[in-house]
């Protein structure tokens, strides 16, 4: 008799003190609950049990507070019960986790799906970047950051990583384990959708603007927005280019002409000097045949040489115009070695020039003959003129010499 009412006293203990309760939630079982009340430091939910929830305030360090700003009464949350279930008169359970869970199972959609989500940048580690997914914490391996952060070398990999802290990336999960807190997001997949959708918009004959992402021997590779494309080096400008880098720098913003579209190998063909000035135009604008001008020897070659007349504009001096009948006769023409042309023959169809290179002889009668007709008007019999030998073709006499060396006294009779 003494037992059975022990056992009464202690079953009606266990109800006053809520501890016999069917509805109440087991350590962690994820529950929604309805806001009750909003304090200063916790919440105050109901969990369909005999006691209310509390969230503590510690609990709430951890959740955004953009999100806790937002809540109202009445609201519906997702609540996690935790192992230490009592808080002062209500059960403790957690915001945070209960965010969390809904995460997890948002994540694990995701993944079946692929689609593309949104995660910010939190910091960068050796392996990778840690991102923001919600309330949970992703992570992007360096091999699949793709074109986020290029690894040329470890230390320009961990500085291009390091940019992205606070950025806001397009990512698709590849891996979610709940029980191992595993969360594994990529870009790769990403940047292959934009390479698709890029290339189905392309079309030679376009005009697009891109960002230098790489310089090569060959050439400039130029992203357009998720591919790049290539520039070879012959396209770069007008003018010969013996480097990628004499006409552009990594980051630079260019215009770009699309040659070719390869979508099969994914590839795309650039050129920049057709959206450039044609110097050819204005070069020979003024141009006629038997003008002489001055340029610098490009190339020597067994048929003659090529001179830059100026703005990577080049002509032809064929070896049956030269002096000797032949570029081996002539050791002194070299690259780099300015001459003087004359213009035989213009081609604007095929932009191409004859040239005649011009002897020294005749260039110095070329020089005596101008610098006679460029005489001053003032000369007149009897008067005195100073001038340099050689600069003026004069038939008459010279009457006086009054200076030595160079200068010499002349009086026309």
């Amino acid at each position: 008799m003494d037992r059975a009412k022990k056992l009464a006293t202690e079953f009606r203990e266990l109800i006053r003190r809520g501890e016999y309760d069917n509805d109440r939630p087991r350590p962690g079982e994820v529950r929604e609950a309805t806001i009750l009340a909003i304090g200063e430091r916790d919440l105050v939910v109901d969990l369909g049990a005999k006691r209310d929830g509390i969230v503590p305030p510690k609990d709430l360090q951890f959740v955004d507070d953009e999100y806790l700003s937002s809540l109202v009464l009445g609201d519906r949350i997702p609540v996690v019960a935790m192992r230490r279930r009592l808080y002062g008169d209500g059960i403790r359970v957690s915001l945070n986790k209960g965010l969390q869970g809904q995460d997890w199972l948002r994540a694990q959609e995701l993944l079946e799906t692929g689609e593309i989500v949104k995660a910010t940048v939190l910091e960068p580690n050796r392996g990778g970047v840690l991102v923001l997914f919600g309330n949970l914490r992703g992570f992007v391996p360096n091999s699949h950051l793709g074109s986020l952060a290029p690894r040329r070398d470890a230390q320009s990999l961990q500085d291009a990583k390091s940019t992205l802290v606070g950025e806001t990336l397009s990512l698709v999960i590849i891996d979610v384990n709940q029980r191992r807190r595993r969360l594994v997001l990529s870009r790769k997949p990403v940047e292959r959708r934009f390479r698709r959708k890029v290339l189905e918009e392309l079309e030679p004959g376009q005009v697009r603007t891109g960002t230098v992402a790489n310089l090569v021997d060959f050439g400039a590779f130029v992203d357009l927005g998720g591919i790049d494309g290539l520039i070879h080096i012959s396209k770069l400008d007008w003018g010969h280019v013996n480097h990628p880098s004499d006409v552009l720098q990594v980051g630079d913003t260019v215009r770009v002409y699309v040659d070719r579209v390869d979508r099969e190998r994914q590839r795309i063909s650039l050129d920049r000097k057709r959206l450039l000035p044609d110097p050819w135009d204005i070069v020979t604008r003024d141009l006629q045949p038997g003008d002489r001008v001055a340029g610098t020897i490009t190339n020597v070659v067994s048929f003659g040489v090529f001179v830059d007349i100026g703005q990577g504009v080049e002509g032809l001096v064929h070896k049956s115009r030269l002096p000797r009948q032949s570029t081996m006769a002539h050791p002194e023409l070299v690259i780099g070695l300015g001459i003087v042309v004359e213009v035989l023959h213009i081609s604007p169809e095929r932009q191409q020039l004859a040239l005649r290179l011009c002897e020294e002889d005749e260039l110095s009668d070329e020089r005596k003959e101008k610098s006679w007709q460029e005489a001053p008007t003032e000369l007149a019999v009897g008067r005195e003129w100073r001038v340099c030998p050689g600069e003026m073709h004069v038939d008459h006499a010279l009457t006086d010499a009054r200076d030595s060396n160079w200068q010499w006294a002349l009086r026309i009779r």
